[in-house]
C-alpha cells in the first residue's frame, strides 16, 4: 500500500492569460480550479499509473469541502482532519507567449493539535511493512516542525519506506530521521545544506551530503536540466536527449516524478529503471495543465529518450 500525507494541501487556481501585463487590467483565456496540494498530485499521478493511494489530509472550512467532494468525484482515498479556519487557495498565473508559472501560495489554516495526534495514530495502525509511506508538502501552521521526522520514525519501526519531498524547516530535521528516499529540488537542497549549488560538481557533492547521513536513495532534480541520483554508494546522472523538450505547464511534474519511482519501486522495479520510469511521468505532467495529470502512453514514449548518462561513486569522494 502507498500511504500519502498531504498537510497543506489547497484548491489551485489556474489563470491562463497570453501575457501578464504589470499596473494593468489582465484577461484571462481560461480559468481551471482543481483540489491541489503536492500529496493530491502523487495520488492522481499513482492512479493514473493503475495504483491506488490513500491520502492523509487536514480540512476545513468550504475550500475543505470543495476538495474533499474533489477527491471523491476522483475516486481518491482519503482520511480528513479539522483544521481552525479555511483550507487555502493556491492562485497560478500561466503566461502561454513564454511559458511562463508564477504561483501565489497562502500559507494554510491552523490545525489543532487534536488533529496533529490523530493523523499520526491513524498512520500508526494503517502502515504496514514494506509499505511506502510519501510525506509531500509543506507543514501548516499549529502542526508540529517535526511531524516528518516523527512518522519516518514510525514508518522505520514498522519496516516501511518513507519518502520525503519538502522544504524548508520541516525537510531540515526530517532529514535527522533517515527516510529511505529524499527529492529536494536544487533550491530546497541549498537551503538544507547552506551552500550554493551552481554546477554539476555542486550537485555530486549535495548528493554525497546526503549520503553521508545514510539516506538510501536521493534525487535531485534541476528542471530541464535533468537528475543527480544517488543510490547508496552511486551516483548517477539523468538527461533526456537532445530531440526531447518539455512542454510549457512545470507545476506538478516533480510529485508525478515522485509518483512514477514510487511505484515501480513497490513493484520490485530495479532503481535506475525506476528513475527513467518517473523522470519520463513528471516530463510528460508538463504536456498537461493540470498538476499530477499526465498520460501515461507519452510518459512510456519518453523513456526511450532518457538515459543514464555517467556513474560516479561516492566513495572516491
Amino acid at each position: 500500500m502507498i500511504l500519502v500525507v498531504c498537510a497543506n494541501p489547497a484548491l489551485d487556481r489556474l489563470l491562463v492569460l497570453p501575457e501578464l501585463g504589470l499596473d494593468g487590467v489582465n484577461r484571462t483565456s481560461r480559468v481551471e480550479v482543481t483540489v491541489a496540494g503536492k500529496g493530491i498530485n502523487v495520488a492522481r499521478a499513482l492512479q493514473t499509473m493503475g495504483l491506488e493511494s490513500h491520502l492523509f489530509l487536514f480540512l476545513g472550512g468550504e475550500n475543505g469541502n470543495k476538495v474533499a467532494r474533489g477527491l471523491s468525484q476522483e475516486c481518491l482515498p482519503f482520511d480528513a482532519w479539522p483544521t481552525l479556519g479555511e483550507t487555502r487557495l493556491t492562485t497560478i498565473i500561466h503566461e502561454e507567449k513564454i511559458h511562463r508559472h508564477t504561483v501565489i501560495n497562502e500559507s494554510g489554516p491552523i490545525v489543532p493539535f487534536e488533529s496533529s495526534l490523530d493523523l499520526i495514530h491513524s498512520i500508526e495502525k494503517q502502515l504496514k511493512p514494506d509499505d511506502f509511506l510519501i510525506l509531500s508538502g509543506s507543514l501548516p501552521r499549529g502542526v508540529r516542525r517535526d511531524l516528518y521526522s516523527v512518522l519516518i520514525h514510525i514508518a522505520h519501526q514498522k519496516k516501511a519506506y518513507s519518502v520525503l519531498d519538502s522544504s524548508g524547516v520541516p525537510f531540515s530535521l526530517a532529514l535527522k530521521s533517515i527516510p529511505f528516499l529524499v527529492k529536494p529540488n536544487v533550491k530546497e537542497a541549498e537551503e538544507a545544506l547552506g551552500f550554493a549549488i551552481l554546477s554539476l560538481g555542486d550537485k555530486i557533492k549535495a548528493v554525497a551530503c546526503f549520503q553521508k547521513i545514510k539516506i538510501p536513495l536521493v534525487i535531485l532534480s534541476d528542471g530541464p536540466n535533468g537528475l543527480v541520483v544517488g543510490y547508496h554508494d552511486e551516483v548517477f546522472i539523468v538527461k533526456a536527449d537532445n530531440t526531447l523538450r518539455g512542454g510549457g505547464y512545470a507545476i506538478g511534474s516533480g510529485d508525478t516524478l515522485v509518483g512514477g519511482v514510487v511505484a515501480q519501486l513497490s513493484q520490485q522495479v530495479d532503481v535506475k529503471d525506476a528513475i527513467i520510469f518517473g523522470t519520463a511521468c513528471g516530463l510528460a505532467n508538463t504536456f498537461c495543465s493540470g498538476a499530477g495529470v499526465f498520460n501515461l502512453d507519452m510518459a512510456h514514449q519518453f523513456m526511450e529518450h532518457i538515459f543514464i548518462e555517467n556513474y560516479y561513486s561516492s566513495k572516491r569522494r
